[in-house]
Formats: structure tokens, sequence, C-alpha cells
């Protein structure tokens, strides 16, 4: 069976393939056990085939590659190698071969896989509160009478 990941990349220039492959095979060897597969015209690594479970992603774009971590801002980053001002999500754009070789990108991976589990478990309860509360509606007052004045109005 034929590599879906290199028919998706066969789509684009022939160094945004290069950087994907070696990207993707550093991701591969940082991140033990991830499920691979496509989504949103990107490369995904989650912790099962669920695209709720994303940890992070390798989007390949016409004139650079993007590497994406769902949960990037937890990241520690002492490089500052991640851009994005989101709630959540960082990323690092890889223009060259050579910036796939930064020993840094693979840190950043690892940690993104260490702490994976638990920011997606995080997640995950946080989205069954808010189910939850929607569930129950919104808070309403109950309808009590309203205490009469002490004194009486002017007029």
């Amino acid at each position: 069976m034929a590599d879906f990941v290199e028919g998706f990349l066969s789509n684009y220039p022939e160094e945004i393939r290069a950087i994907s492959r070696n990207l993707r095979s550093m991701a591969k060897r940082a991140m033990r056990g991830a499920q691979e597969f496509l989504y949103y015209d990107a490369i995904n690594y989650s912790l099962t085939n669920s695209p709720l479970d994303r940890i992070c992603y390798i989007r390949p774009l016409q004139k650079r590659v993007t590497l994406g971590f769902l949960f990037g801002r937890q990241l520690d980053d002492p490089h500052h190698l991640l851009q994005g001002i989101g709630k959540r999500a960082r990323y690092v754009k890889v223009r060259t071969l050579e910036d796939t070789k930064n020993p840094a990108l693979k840190q950043l991976v690892k940690a993104a896989w260490t702490g994976g589990a638990d920011s997606v478990t995080r997640m995950k309860q946080l989205m069954r509160l808010r189910r939850a509360q929607l569930k129950r509606g919104p808070v309403t007052h109950s309808r009590t009478k309203r205490a009469r004045r002490s004194r009486p109005r002017r007029r």
C-alpha cells in the first residue's frame, strides 16, 4: 500500500517535500507510539486516531512548512522559536532544510508529546464541564415577592 503522506506531499514543491519529510522522520522518532493521519491539509500526530487528541502537526505550504503544537503555550521555549498569540496553539515556521536540523525543534516535539496526554485530558474535562453547564440551562432566579419598604415613598 502506498504511503498516504507521500501522496499528499506530491502536490508541493520539492524543497517543501524534503523539509516535510525531515520533520516527519524527526516527529516519528521523538513521539514513539503516536498516531499519524491527515486532517485539515496537515500531517497530524495524536494520542489516538481521534482528531480531538492531536498533539502536533506538520502543515506544508507553498513557501514554508509550519510545525504546529496544539498546546504550545504550555511548552518551555528557551530558544524563542514558537510564534502565535492564541489561547493554546503555537507554531514554528520552517523555511529551509537547515532549519529542520535545529535540535530545539526536536526538544519542542518531545516536550509536546510528554505533556500532551495531560493537556488533552484537561481539555476534555473542560469540554464535558461546559456541555453539562449548557444542558442545565441559564441560571434563573426564583420569583420571590419583594420585601415592603419600611418607609412610605414620597410623592
